[in-house]
């Protein structure tokens, strides 16, 4: 119906919204604004907040992701079950439609939000392979701190359902799949990494959207993209000597995307990533097809851990 450009933002609920902010002010974001009743949250790049907290029972609530323009929000809005284009009450502004995928999450698509000056981060000069010289004479000395988060990246959902959802976002979004994986058969999907339609002589990133199959529908992980390696190294390291955070899987290099991860738990057992370096993709990629050995498999790193995909309650700590 309309290509959505990129994610914006996740939308969860929270008890307790101090303890929330001191988790992504740990994870590497910055607080964009606080109202009573909901926290936002900033990364380094310029959109106003790439993550919500509103003050409720532990719970997902959705996805949003940008329009291209707001004409593309007057078409969505035609779409069943959409609601009228609105004016989107809270901070960072702009325009919405809200949709309900065929799990009953919250699907907004946004425009004109608010952007802010960029925060800075240090440049990137490494002394690597016959670039061995990038950084001559300077000494590379990076304190503890929390990584810096760049932007919003992907978000990634489970349903009982996979072909129905994963056509449902495709059909409303324009997402494209990039990979799939299968399970036991080859006519049993088990995964599917959807990417930006990209606009012609553009490349995006390898998925920001991924459908799990699994019993029943839920929430698995929000994924944002760190400065750099060290940036993923230093995140790690900072949250495990805060000794209050749970890990759930990494440091290592997917096959599928390539990207080097880590991920960690919020308080409420919500799974939050860091990765740096993904594959870029466009729509000359040839959508993959993958067995779960392949598809599952780091280039290098721990396993892939099945817990990883257990309801986040049975990991709270709060």
């Amino acid at each position: 119906m309309i290509n959505v450009t990129d994610i914006a933002y996740g939308r969860l609920s929270a008890p307790d919204l101090d303890l929330m902010e001191a988790f992504l002010t740990d994870f590497g974001m910055v607080r964009a604004e606080r109202t009573k009743t909901a926290l936002f949250m900033r990364g380094t790049d310029a959109e106003h907040h790439l993550h919500v907290t509103e003050l409720g029972d532990p719970a997902f609530i959705g996805i949003a992701f940008h329009a291209a323009s707001e004409e593309d929000l007057h078409t969505l809005a035609e779409a069943e079950g959409a609601t009228p284009v609105e004016d989107l009450d809270e901070p960072g502004g702009g325009k919405r439609v809200r949709l309900t995928d065929p799990d009953g999450r919250q699907v907004e698509v946004i425009w004109g939000q608010e952007m802010l000056e960029p925060l800075p981060v240090r440049d990137v000069v490494i002394n690597t392979g016959k670039e061995r010289l990038n950084r001559a004479g300077d000494l590379q000395r990076i304190p503890s701190r929390p990584a810096h988060v760049k932007r919003s990246a992907h978000a990634v959902v489970t349903t009982a359902q996979v072909k129905a959802s994963n056509d449902w976002y495709q059909a409303h979004l324009g997402l494209k799949t990039t990979d799939e994986i299968w399970m036991e058969t080859e006519d049993n999907i088990f995964a599917v990494f959807n990417h930006i339609d990209a606009p012609t002589g553009s490349y995006v990133d390898h998925h920001v959207f991924l459908n799990v199959q699994a019993e029943k529908a839920g929430f698995n992980h929000l994924s944002f993209e760190v400065a750099d390696f060290d940036d993923v190294q230093i995140g790690h390291f900072y949250l495990k000597e805060k000794g209050k955070y749970r890990h759930a899987w990494g440091i290592g290099r997917h096959t599928l995307g390539s990207q080097i991860f880590d991920y960690w738990r919020d308080p409420w057992g919500r799974i939050h990533e860091h990765w740096t370096d993904s594959d870029m993709v466009n729509n000359d990629h040839p959508a993959g097809f993958h067995s779960p050995e392949a598809g599952l498999a780091n280039q290098w790193g721990p396993e892939f851990p099945m817990e990883f995909l257990d309801d986040p309650e049975k990991h709270a700590i709060a």
